[in-house]
């Protein structure tokens, strides 16, 4: 079989999402294809962290489903966690000082050679921050 004469016959599919694609107003149990209903649930993650999601539940079999935002939520709360554990990845900058400010630098490897004009610093606590670029 040749790939490239099969490439050459493929056409070009455009796809379109609804608005609701991917926070759903209402789904079906693949268990037993109810009808599942909404619930607010507050989900252990570690220690003392938890994360409140609104959830959809089948009535029959309690099977639980997040909608894509929620399991957006959720991924988010998973590694704001493993960034706190004290098991993460981590490494050591030197600060330097300008006279008004703290200066240090992220080596080229985590940047992955772009240049990034600015930074958002996420306070989380008087010693701690997340640095997004």
């Amino acid at each position: 079989m040749n790939k490239e004469a099969d490439l050459e016959k493929l056409e070009d599919v455009k796809i379109t999402f609804g608005k609701s694609a991917f926070a759903p107003k209402a789904m079906h149990c693949d268990n037993d294809d109810s009808k599942m209903e909404r619930a607010a649930i507050e989900m252990p993650i570690s220690g003392d962290i938890k994360v409140k999601l609104n959830v959809f539940r089948c009535p029959k079999c309690n099977e639980e489903m997040l909608g894509f935002d929620e399991a957006k939520k959720l991924d988010r709360v998973l590694v704001m966690s493993r960034i706190m554990s004290e098991k993460s990845f981590s490494f050591k900058r030197r600060l330097s000082y300008d006279g008004d400010n703290f200066i240090f630098r992220l080596p080229n490897e985590l940047t992955k050679g772009r240049k990034h004009k600015e930074v958002e610093i996420i306070p989380l606590e008087s010693r701690e921050a997340l640095i997004r670029w």
